[in-house]
């Protein structure tokens, strides 16, 4: 099996705000459909992100942390990658926003207990060895009631033509590194979703996150990009992603936090999110099933 190389987003952390920079083409292409998407979220369920303590779990060079915050959200960013945060840092700083960005590991966040409201983890779940931990952990530090959003790329046929082959692999298409992905790493939406369960997270939507072009026009353009004759950034512009029922390749969606997790009584010597691990099965579905707390 492939490894993947995490590392290498170190290489290509002062591209993450560049105009020609590789990391272009997510932050034109991919992000402007996540933002839309939180936004979405946030409205339909009711919440005012000025009044919001946010986590971005694996924030990498802010592309999420950027707009929460111009939202008015009181935004934390965790990043293994040290270039990265300090990209992420400097860019925040020229643009006069106030994120606290902190190195942190997705499955050991630094923080406490029901400390957040809203936590996003986008372009991240396919990264990590122990999808679970993260989940759990996601659970951990938010309130209950919290909001988790969340994307991620589905292991599918598609998935592996697409994501893998085309784009990193064959050398007529590839646009990025090598071993930035691998496809046994790409979540199952049901896969997540039980992890989801397990971990106290409610599974409200997942929705599909498909390009707005034609495979032909896709093809086209990435052909010119091959050939040096458009930009990363101009690349992304003509194949933007968009919310669709398509979730063969990648998809997005949300969760909230069990109120059950509020009314475990913890065990001597054991936090309350912890003993809310211990609640039934079953009485977490009738809350995924009901959408609220009884």
């Amino acid at each position: 099996m492939p490894v993947i190389d995490n590392a290498l987003y170190d290489h290509v952390a002062g591209t993450w705000w560049e105009k020609d920079g590789f990391m272009a083409l997510l932050r034109v292409s991919v992000n402007p459909a996540r933002v839309l998407y939180a936004q979405e979220v946030l409205k339909k369920t009711g919440r005012d992100p000025k009044k919001l303590q946010i986590l971005d779990v694996g924030c990498g060079g802010g592309l999420m942390s950027k707009p929460l915050a111009q939202m008015g959200g009181i935004v934390t960013g965790v990043d293994l990658s040290l270039p990265t945060l300090e990209a992420a840092r400097a860019h925040a700083k020229g643009q006069n926003l106030s994120i606290d960005y902190r190195v942190g590991d997705a499955q050991s966040l630094p923080f406490q207990d029901a400390s957040v409201d809203v936590a996003v983890c986008c372009d991240v779940l396919e990264h990590v060895t122990d999808m679970p931990r993260v989940m759990s952990e996601v659970s951990r530090v938010l309130r209950p009631g919290g909001l988790f959003v969340f994307d991620t790329i589905n292991r599918t046929w598609q998935s592996k033509l697409v994501a893998i082959k085309a784009a990193q692999d064959w050398p007529p298409t590839r646009f990025i590194p090598r071993d930035m992905h691998v496809w046994d790493m790409f979540v199952r939406p049901e896969e997540l979703s039980r992890a989801l369960l397990k971990s106290h997270l409610l599974p409200r939507e997942m929705t599909g996150l498909s390009p707005a072009a034609s495979p032909f026009v896709s093809a086209f353009t990435i052909l010119r990009r091959k050939a040096g004759l458009i930009s990363y950034q101009r690349m992304g512009e003509l194949l933007p992603l968009k919310k669709s029922l398509d979730m063969s390749v990648s998809y997005m969606g949300y969760a909230e936090k069990s109120h059950f997790a509020a009314c475990a009584a913890p065990q001597q010597g054991v936090s309350a999110s912890t003993a809310a691990l211990n609640l039934s099965p079953e009485a977490l579905l009738a809350e995924a099933l009901l959408g609220e707390s009884p």
